[in-house]
């Protein structure tokens, strides 16, 4: 039995999210359900993908990930597939196309018309069905494609990286999409005693932080944090607000011989 995770924009002061997961247990109440976030903006495709994407690599193989958010978009039809060795269930509003650069290797559309509450009267049961090793075929008619959106992409070149700050998480940290894969792969290409410039606001750091706690409290730092992006903090305050920078604000790093 794989376990299922769940994700959503339902927050946590109504029945909903409650109401999945019973749905869920009163099939089996020995199946394990685990909440990613229930916290994603209303309707936001964006944040739900940037949450997603940080968080499902690290279940094993075979996890299934039922997510719901906008659930009232028009005319978005059910979908589950699998991608990267793993299988979500939820809606065809373009979400799953922003998690991986890798086309899912298989895909059906899921029947949920007629459901005033999909995720609970169709999609938890299609998650608990594929999580007791079901096969896509049986939930669902196949398909050729799915909806896709483009999440902001970087602009590389051997002097700069360009990217956008694509989430503010609870802390006021700003999680940007540049990743330490591109960075490392600049510094060696331009060879020993590379500098480099981070910018963002009127901010430039020279130097990246190994960790939170190099700096002094309320001290701004830059690193890259454990999903391997960029992240900008103030160590115990809230860099958001002190910086006046949010999603999509421009991150830029320079380099130099």
């Amino acid at each position: 039995m794989a376990v299922i995770t769940f994700t959503s924009d339902f927050g946590t002061d109504d029945h909903y999210v409650a109401a999945v997961k019973g749905k869920i247990l009163s099939k089996n109440p020995n199946q394990q359900v685990v909440d990613i976030s229930h916290a994603i903006k209303p309707y936001d495709i964006s944040h739900a993908a940037v949450v997603l994407k940080s968080a499902y690599q690290e279940f094993p193989e075979g996890s299934v990930h039922l997510v719901s958010v906008d659930s009232v978009r028009e005319k978005s039809a059910g979908i589950a597939l699998q991608l990267d060795g793993h299988f979500f269930v939820g809606f065809n509003c373009g979400l799953f196309s922003m998690l991986s650069v890798k086309e899912p290797t298989e895909m059906v559309e899921v029947d949920i018309s007629g459901n005033t509450f999909p995720a609970k009267e169709r999609l938890a049961e299609v998650a608990l069905e594929l999580s007791n090793g079901g096969d896509l075929k049986k939930v669902g008619s196949p398909i050729d494609q799915i909806v896709k959106l483009f999440a902001r992409q970087l602009k590389v070149t051997k002097r700069e990286i360009a990217g956008n700050v694509v989430n503010v998480d609870r802390f006021g940290n700003l999680i940007t999409n540049i990743t330490k894969s591109e960075f490392d792969k600049i510094l060696e290409i331009n060879g020993n005693g590379t500098k480099y410039l981070i910018r963002f606001g009127r901010e430039s750091f020279d130097q990246t932080n190994s960790f939170f706690s190099d700096v002094e409290s309320g001290d701004c730092y830059v690193l890259f944090n454990s999903t391997g992006v960029l992240q900008i903090g103030l160590n115990k305050g809230n860099a958001a607000q002190l910086l006046g920078l949010g999603i999509d604000a421009p991150v830029h790093i320079e380099f130099s011989n």
